[in-house]
């Protein structure tokens, strides 16, 4: 939206027309990079909707935000919830890192034990 807003703003100063303000001082050069006034006006209405529209496009998005029909104080209850239960399910997650490790490390003695075993029997 603030692109929109300011390539509107440049093109407003780039393209439009020198106007007369005061009769006593006239306009001595016109602007050559000026677009004609129907073409001007013609694309000041486009740009003018565009950003109508787009405001309305972020007007809806808040909208439809999550809480926003709530009051701060049940949206920080809500967060504190959000909070807690994140706690717990990281506890849980560490927690079954940790039994993940153990049963490695079992399965991995498992495995020497068997390597040793079969080192240690003749060949025939």
């Amino acid at each position: 939206m603030a692109r929109m807003f300011t390539n509107s703003i440049y093109y407003v100063h780039e393209k439009s027309g020198m106007a007369e303000l005061n009769k006593d001082i006239p306009v001595a050069q016109p602007k050559i990079q000026a677009d004609d006034p129907t073409v001007f006006q013609d694309n000041m209405q486009e740009l003018v909707s565009d950003l109508v529209k787009k405001a309305k496009e972020i007007d809806s998005l808040i909208e439809i935000l999550p809480g926003i029909q709530q009051s701060e104080d049940d949206q920080i209850n809500a967060l504190k919830s959000l909070e807690e239960e994140n706690r717990v399910a990281n506890e849980e997650y560490e927690a079954a890192v940790k039994e993940m490790e153990s049963v490695k490390e079992q399965i991995n003695q498992s495995l020497r034990a068997i390597v040793d075993e079969q080192i240690q029997q003749p060949t025939l």
